[in-house]
C-alpha cells in the first residue's frame, strides 16, 4: 500500500520549466555563456550552487560563492517577473485525491524556498505535509539526499512511497534512496527514464497507476 508521495516541482507539477531556462539564459549571457536548453533539461534538479559552477566550469571561466548567489537571486526575479503559474493537467486533481486519501505529501525540488513560497499559492503548497527546497539539504540529486530527507520526515518506509519525478537526475536520486520512480514526459521523452519504475504522459496517468497499485 502507497502511503506517501514526494513530487518534485519545475516541469513535474507546474509548467515553468522554459521559463528557468530562459531566466538562466538571459542571466549566464551577461557572462557571455550561451547554456543549450537540453543541458539545462538533463542537468535539472541539481543543486543551483553547483549547477551554476558546472557550467562555469564547462565554459573555461572562474567564479566565487558571491557571484554564485547573485546569479541566483538574478534569475529568480527574471523568473518571478515573467512566470505566471500554471499546473499540469491532471494535477490539482491528483493531489486533491491523494490528499483525501490521506496519503503524505512532500514537494522535493531544488528551488530556494523563498522562490517556491513567492511563486506558488499558499492555498497549494498547505496541501503538502512538507516542502523540502534546495536550502534544506548539501548535496543535490542525483545524490539520494532530498529524497532521504523527505523519507526520514515522512516516517514512513521507502517501500511506502512513489516519487513523481520529470528529470533523469531526479529519477537516480529516487532510486538511489530506493523509492519507487514515476517519471512524466513533459519536458524529456520516454527515452531518458529507461531507469524509472513507471514512464507516464500525464498526472492522470499516475493516478491511475496508483489507484490500481
Amino acid at each position: 500500500m502507497i502511503k506517501g508521495v514526494f513530487f518534485d516541482l519545475d516541469g513535474t507539477l507546474i509548467t515553468s520549466m522554459h521559463s528557468h531556462y530562459i531566466g538562466w539564459k538571459t542571466v549566464l549571457l551577461n557572462h557571455k555563456i550561451n547554456l543549450k536548453k537540453i543541458e539545462f533539461y538533463l542537468n535539472e534538479g541539481t543543486k543551483l550552487q553547483n549547477l551554476i559552477k558546472q557550467i562555469f566550469y564547462k565554459n573555461n571561466k572562474q567564479i566565487d560563492d558571491f557571484l554564485i548567489e547573485k546569479l541566483i537571486i538574478n534569475k529568480n526575479k527574471h523568473f518571478l517577473n515573467n512566470y505566471k503559474i500554471k499546473f499540469y493537467p491532471g494535477v490539482l486533481g491528483l493531489i486533491d485525491y491523494l490528499s483525501n486519501k490521506n496519503i503524505y505529501l512532500s514537494i522535493v525540488t531544488a528551488g530556494t524556498k523563498k522562490r517556491v513560497n513567492k511563486s506558488l499559492p499558499k492555498s497549494f503548497l498547505k496541501k503538502f505535509n512538507n516542502i523540502i527546497t534546495g536550502d534544506d539539504y548539501n548535496r543535490g540529486k542525483p545524490f539520494p539526499d532530498p529524497y532521504l530527507k523527505a523519507l526520514s520526515l515522512s516516517k514512513l518506509k521507502a517501500n511506502e512511497c512513489f516519487v513523481y519525478e520529470n528529470a533523469p537526475l531526479g529519477i537516480a536520486s529516487a532510486k538511489k534512496a530506493k523509492i519507487k520512480t514515476v517519471a512524466v514526459t513533459n519536458t524529456l521523452k520516454k527515452d531518458y527514464f529507461s531507469k524509472s519504475d513507471y514512464v507516464v504522459n500525464s498526472a492522470n496517468d499516475f493516478k491511475k497507476i496508483i489507484i490500481n497499485y
